[in-house]
């Protein structure tokens, strides 16, 4: 079928002057090799984009029986210094896991320890890592792309930083590797000129089905993107491949936005409006190459709490001192039964002193029987601590660490659901109904409880200001009500949640979703928790709305006390 793909790029540049930045994108259509764009040859920062030449250049030296993907680098406590990205820098050092599992988490949480490991690997078969990545890019036509550090370290990067110094790429760089990595897939010659085999191009592909955060794909229903994302401190990034119902890819793309605001003038953060450009970019080209069908995508704004009702809608929630509306209906935990999870276990630590100084191991079953999380991604054995699997059910929403930790408490003869049953019997609409068995969705506990309940809960975890305040700090890529939260990078305001199902669009629709938020205060800390009905449309749009309006400060003291804490490191 001929498709006008001028149309499409007409479609784009529309949607793309409605944001208040710099948009360089360039799309290419696999079957006919036109090509679309804008400003696509502008060098630009790179960031965690470039991790799929990483990949292919990693694979490469696979190929040529230079590395195993079975050889095995553990992660060291050096290896966390400045790292901002992933779920390993919060992990107790020692976790070894194989190259093949280091690429597999560096593709999904932009892993900055595994990245550094798996350039390690590549300095040990080269003898210089960063000069075969740059050769492998000159000879896939990336000319615009420089690679010169190992990973950026943006947690020390003011906005206004430069990129002399930094890896470098552009849009045109990264669709066009896209591009020869689909032909690659079915054709051995294309394949052979990355130096890999259209097995290798296959699982590289594979690597990047599991992006923990999609973007462009969020909201596609035919077909699928694989992709990767780019965090800058200015700028926001999203790569990758639409594939049809069959898996073949018919599309790349590479879209940056830059010189993105830290918030506009309606005080929404500007990466809020920057993540709605890349759902909706993805949405055009699944209509323009799928047949999709468009859908609108909520905005983020923010909302004054006297109208919360008339704008929310169906939304269900409530914050201390503030705006309650319908706080007293009963729902599923639908994402925080880890909540009620967490404050029993932080009740046994005190205790049973050694309950969290044990070991406990990943199996096969328990990654089987996970759908959510990363570990289920990974293949070789994996030894955890306690703690590092209870920080990863929190922070990830892991289901194979949820699944351990049940395990583990089985074996100690701690019967963890009578415990949770008499611990939360004053709450008159909360209910612990049994634990997760045959699935996990990273939650341990399966019940019933309100907004108005779930708020008290979080009063004790404030309280307390102990063991599950402090698992609730290292959330990776915070949804739910922290998603759209005011600052910029990692420099943002200080709050404390747990994984949400918010992003997960297609994942148990029947149960809602739910989610948690504790911020800081002129009065000290307080809670936010809401709750989405079965049907709600634009979760994560209209959770991140209300926790921004749940934000009290204005914004002009907001980005002095962020600038403050950049400048004073507290």
């Amino acid at each position: 079928m001929t498709r006008n793909i001028t149309a499409l790029r007409q479609r784009i540049q529309h949607l793309t002057e409605r944001y208040p930045f710099a948009v360089h994108w360039q799309v290419r259509d696999i079957a006919t090799g036109q090509t679309i764009g804008h400003e696509d040859r502008t060098v630009l920062g790179s960031f965690s984009t470039r991790k799929v030449s990483v990949l292919l250049a990693c694979l490469a030296l696979v190929r040529a029986r230079k590395l195993s993907l079975d050889d095995t680098f553990v992660i060291t406590e050096e290896l966390k210094d400045g790292v901002q990205a992933g779920i390993m820098r919060n992990l107790s050092p020692g976790i070894a896991l194989s190259l093949r599992d280091h690429l597999a988490q560096m593709m999904i949480t932009s892993d900055n320890i595994c990245t550094q490991l798996v350039f390690e690997a590549i300095e040990q078969a080269t003898g210089n890592a960063l000069q075969w990545v740059n050769d492998y890019c000159a000879q896939a036509g990336m000319f615009d792309t420089l690679n010169r550090e190992v990973f950026p370290r943006s947690g020390d990067l003011p906005w206004h930083h430069s990129i002399e110094s930094m890896t470098v790429t552009s849009a045109h760089d990264q669709a066009l590797l896209l591009e020869r990595l689909a032909h690659g897939i079915g054709n051995e010659d294309v394949a052979d000129g990355m130096g890999l085999t259209p097995e290798l191009c296959q699982l590289a592909i594979e690597f990047m089905s599991h992006i923990y955060t999609p973007l462009l794909g969020a909201r596609v229903d035919n077909g699928r993107f694989v992709e990767k994302n780019g965090r800058g401190i200015r700028g926001l990034s999203q790569v990758g491949l639409l594939l049809d119902d069959d898996d073949a890819p018919v599309a790349s793309v590479a879209v940056f936005a830059e010189s993105i605001p830290v918030a506009l003038f309606d005080d929404v953060p500007g990466r809020a409006r920057a993540i709605e450009l890349f759902v909706n970019f993805g949405q055009l080209l699944e209509e323009h190459f799928l047949d999709g069908t468009l859908a609108p995508m909520a905005e983020r704004h923010i909302i004054q709490p006297d109208f919360w009702e008339q704008e929310f809608g169906e939304l269900l929630y409530t914050a201390e001192n503030s705006r309650a509306v319908n706080a007293d209906m009963t729902f599923n935990f639908s994402g925080v039964g880890k909540v009620f999870f967490a404050v029993i276990l932080a009740e046994l630590a005190v205790e049973h002193a050694d309950l969290l100084d044990s070991t406990l191991e990943i199996t096969l079953e328990h990654r089987q029987r996970a759908e959510t999380g990363t570990l289920r991604h990974l293949t070789g054995p994996l030894q955890l601590g306690v703690e590092d699997a209870i920080q990863l059910m929190m922070g990830s929403g892991d289901g194979a660490a949820a699944l351990a930790l049940l395990d583990y408490l089985h074996g100690r003869e701690i019967d963890v659901l009578s415990r949770a049953q008499s611990c939360f019997a004053e709450l008159k609409n909360t209910e612990v109904t049994g634990l997760e068995k045959d699935t996990s969705a990273g939650e341990a506990f399966i019940g019933t409880t309100t907004a108005a309940d779930l708020l008290l809960v979080l009063r004790k975890i404030i309280d307390d200001d102990g063991l599950v305040k402090a698992w609730m700090s290292h959330v990776f890529e915070p949804g739910g009500l922290a998603c759209a939260l005011p600052g910029y990078g990692p420099h943002t305001i200080d709050h404390w949640t747990v994984a949400s199902w918010a992003h997960m669009i297609r994942y148990r629709p029947e149960h809602g979703r739910t989610s948690v938020l504790i911020l800081n205060g002129s009065n000290g800390h307080y809670g936010v928790v809401a709750h989405a009905p079965v049907g709600t449309e634009d979760v994560s749009a209209k959770f991140g709305s209300l926790g921004q309006s749940s934000v009290p400060c204005s914004k002009t003291a907001l980005l002095q006390d962020i600038e403050q804490r950049d400048t004073t490191g507290r």
